[in-house]
């Protein structure tokens, strides 16, 4: 989403998502976050215990209170990351930009490790 360039009839794909170097489980942040927003998803539907389940699987015997640890600090990294974007962007670019930004932010906060 988001990642889809047209230019005349060509298309392109650019998705840097998870270009850093950062814990591998910081990548379902996004992911569950997608299917909150965009999907309609309760947190709390089976669908992600069966997703993080799903990607916890190539790592063995994942240690499932780290993967929780690095949902929380995912937010807090993507928080970073989108506030960096946002400062690159002109005036009147930000205001499409703070609604993604925004959910962001309050996740980030409500869910940091204290």
């Amino acid at each position: 989403m988001n990642n889809v360039f047209a230019k005349g009839k060509e298309l392109r794909i650019l998705d840097w998502g998870d270009a850093s170097i950062a814990h591998p489980y910081f990548s379902l942040f996004e992911t569950f976050r997608f299917l909150v927003r965009f999907n309609g998803l309760a947190r709390d539907d089976p669908w992600f215990s069966r997703l993080q389940d799903a990607y916890l699987e190539a790592w063995g015997d994942p240690d499932r209170e780290a993967f929780e640890l690095a949902l929380r600090m995912g937010a807090v990294a993507r928080a970073i990351a989108w506030f960096q974007q946002r400062e690159a962007l002109a005036e009147p670019d930000r205001r499409a930009f703070d609604d993604g930004f925004d959910e962001i932010l309050r996740y980030a906060v409500r869910h940091c490790p204290r």
